[in-house]
C-alpha cells in the first residue's frame, strides 16, 4: 500500500510553506463563516459550523502547527472542508488554497521527525516538486481522540441551534 491512496493533492499555504491533502478527502472550499465557539476547546479549535446539515469542528491549522498564533479572520479567510476516514466532517482554516498537484508515487518520501511544531504523526509524507517539498498532511490525525471526545460531548442545545441554522 502506498503512503497515500490518491495521487491527486489539493495544495495550500500555511505561512510561507506549501502543504497538501488528498483531493479525495476534500468536500468543499469556503470562506470563513460564522463559527460557534466551543467551551474548553483547545486554542486551535475555533468552534463548530453547520456544514450542509452536519456539525463540523473548525480547526485553524495556522494555530495548530504554531505558524501564526494570532491569526486574523476575514471574509478572505479560507476553510477547506474535509471528510475523515471515520466519516467526520472537519473544517481546516488555511492561509490560501494554491493548486491541484498530481503526486507521482515514486517521488513520495516518508515523513521524517523534523523537530518542528508539526509532529510526524500528522504527516503522510513529503512530495518533491521541482526544487521544493510539499508536506502531505494526514487529516485523519489532525484532531486527537481527546479533542474529538470533547467536541462530541457538546450540549444538545448547541447542536440543535447549529442544525436549525442549516
Amino acid at each position: 500500500m502506498s503512503i497515500i491512496e490518491s495521487n491527486q493533492l489539493l495544495t495550500f499555504k500555511l505561512g510561507n510553506e506549501t502543504y497538501g491533502i488528498q483531493i479525495s478527502k476534500v468536500r468543499e472550499i469556503l470562506t470563513y463563516p460564522t463559527v460557534t465557539p466551543i467551551p474548553d476547546a483547545s486554542r486551535w479549535v475555533k468552534g463548530v459550523i453547520n456544514l450542509r446539515g452536519e456539525v463540523a469542528p473548525v480547526i485553524d491549522l495556522r494555530v495548530r502547527f504554531n505558524i501564526n498564533n494570532d491569526p486574523i479572520y476575514t471574509n478572505r479567510t479560507i476553510i477547506i472542508a474535509v471528510k475523515t476516514q471515520d466519516a467526520r466532517m472537519i473544517g481546516l482554516v488555511v492561509d490560501e488554497v494554491s493548486d491541484m498537484e498530481n503526486a507521482e508515487l515514486d517521488r513520495l518520501y516518508p515523513a521524517p521527525d523534523m523537530g518542528t511544531s508539526i509532529a510526524p504523526e500528522y504527516l503522510k509524507g513529503l512530495f518533491k516538486k521541482e526544487d521544493k517539498m510539499i508536506v502531505i498532511l494526514d487529516i485523519d490525525r489532525i484532531l486527537d481522540k481527546e479533542e474529538m471526545q470533547k467536541l462530541s460531548r457538546q450540549s444538545p442545545e448547541t447542536m440543535h441551534v447549529l442544525s436549525a441554522s442549516a
